[in-house]
């Protein structure tokens, strides 16, 4: 028999708790707003000229070809969403820090071989 085997249930930590459920649904919540926010400045011709804009135009002169991110958003709307992603997959991963990390995990792999 494996010796995980023999935990019991209640001590194995689900992967989708309470805190990561809410820290998902937080930054869906603000990606929508971003993401919307962009899609009305995108429909009402509006331009929020931020940095990325200015380096597309200059790379693209210099490689004599058009550039197009996968996902276009106006201005610095982009950089907003990568922010509010990347805050959150961060307090995820924070969250699960010593689960993933700590020294309960590495006696574990020790003793499982």
């Amino acid at each position: 028999m494996h010796p995980n085997a023999t935990r019991s249930k209640q001590s194995a930590v689900p992967f989708f708790d309470r805190f990561t459920k809410v820290m998902l649904a937080a930054m869906f919540v603000l990606l929508l707003g971003v993401f919307s926010s962009a899609w009305y400045m995108s429909s009402h011709k509006m331009e929020g000229a931020g940095t990325d804009d200015v380096v597309n135009k200059m790379a693209s002169k210099a490689a004599s070809s058009e550039s197009h991110p996968f996902i276009e958003l106006p201005g610095d709307a982009e950089l907003g969403a990568f922010s509010v992603a990347n805050f959150f997959v961060g307090m995820i991963v924070g969250h699960y820090w010593t689960m993933l990390f700590g020294k309960n995990a590495r006696k574990d792999e020790n003793t499982a071989g």
